[in-house]
């Protein structure tokens, strides 16, 4: 009996666990732990960049859609005149552009008439007029734009309105009403709004030239004689710089010309690209960049859009699309 219970004395042993056995069991929870929280950190990282680029693309994508639509109807809004054309841009550039879309209201849009009563049935006013430009937290138009001060990217639709009485002087392109005159609205439809966007104004590279452009141009030039030398059909994709200085190169041997020139052409402006670049334009590419501020990944979300103008006007090989009320 003695004996039996020495035995189990023996192998009731209380000694526990050695100090090498204790540090190595400890090293391998603290590597096991360690491992856990790399992952749950990753895993979490990930989340936030994949939630920040949905919520990023849901900024960007209603600003696409419209400008999409509305630059595929950019027109010419009046028909030429004396062979001068009307371009469908009233202004080109990196961060802001305004042209006329053949969309909205075109008829009766009138808010007053110098006698008192207006005269309905079928009253041109126009195409609408459209702005898309990068403003800063100030609402005007942004110089420089930062992850820290991020801007934003709106489109604004402004229609026509005939039966102003003053100041009377029309701004309408190629509308000219009887006696009172027609000029686009101060109040405007937002069809946009991109808030956090860091398309910087004041990023330019060792020339001074804007690199961080939202919009960029292509022009279509059809060819041409200038001189004796006879130029084939090319397509010129504007550099920022020249959209910057307003001048463009390389349109049918003509070394500069500016891009708010707009003439019939000539001999020495063999094409209608050379004569009135604005009036050339074939495509437009929108880049936004838009970054969620307080994500884990500090990255801007690169949205990229290419839009042409429709086809040309029918029956005509040189005219783009214009203006009608009919489809206005």
């Amino acid at each position: 009996m003695n004996r039996l219970r020495n035995s189990l004395d023996r192998d009731r042993d209380d000694s526990g666990m050695t100090l090498v056995e204790l540090l190595v069991t400890s090293t391998v929870l603290v590597v096991l732990l360690g491992m856990v929280f790399v992952s749950i950190t990753m895993v979490d990282g990930m989340s936030g960049s994949v939630s920040s680029q949905y919520q990023e693309f849901q900024q960007a994508l209603p600003a696409m859609a419209p400008f999409h639509s509305l630059f595929a109807a950019e027109v010419e809004p009046a028909p030429t005149v004396g062979g001068v054309p009307t371009p469908g841009f009233a202004s080109i550039g990196n961060f802001s552009t305004t042209f006329y879309a053949n969309v909205g209201t075109a008829y009766d849009n009138t808010v007053s008439c110098a006698s008192g009563t207006c005269a309905t049935g079928g009253t041109t006013a126009g195409p609408v007029k459209i702005v898309a430009i990068e403003l800063d937290a100030n609402g005007n138009p942004a110089t420089a734009c930062s992850a820290s001060s991020p801007c934003s990217f709106q489109m604004r639709m402004y229609h026509p309105l005939t039966g102003v009485v003053a100041p009377g002087v029309s701004s309408c392109p190629g509308v000219s009403p009887t006696g009172t005159a027609c000029q686009y609205s101060t109040n405007y439809r937002l069809m946009a709004n991109v808030l956090n966007v860091v398309n910087d104004p004041s990023s330019v590279d060792a020339h001074g030239a804007q690199n961080d452009q939202i919009f960029s141009y292509t022009i279509q030039d059809m060819g041409g004689t200038f001189g004796l030398t006879t130029y084939p059909a090319l397509t010129v994709t504007l550099a920022p710089g020249e959209v910057q200085n307003q001048q463009v190169t390389g349109l049918s041997g003509l070394a500069i010309q500016s891009l708010v020139t707009c003439t019939a052409p000539t001999a020495n402006y063999p094409t209608v690209a050379s004569a009135c670049p604005a009036d050339a334009v074939q495509s437009v590419s929108v880049q936004l960049k838009v970054e969620k501020p307080g994500t884990p990944i500090n990255e801007a979300q690169v949205n990229n859009l290419v839009v042409y103008r429709y086809a040309q006007s029918p029956g005509s090989t040189t005219a783009p699309y214009q203006y009608t009320p009919t489809v206005g």
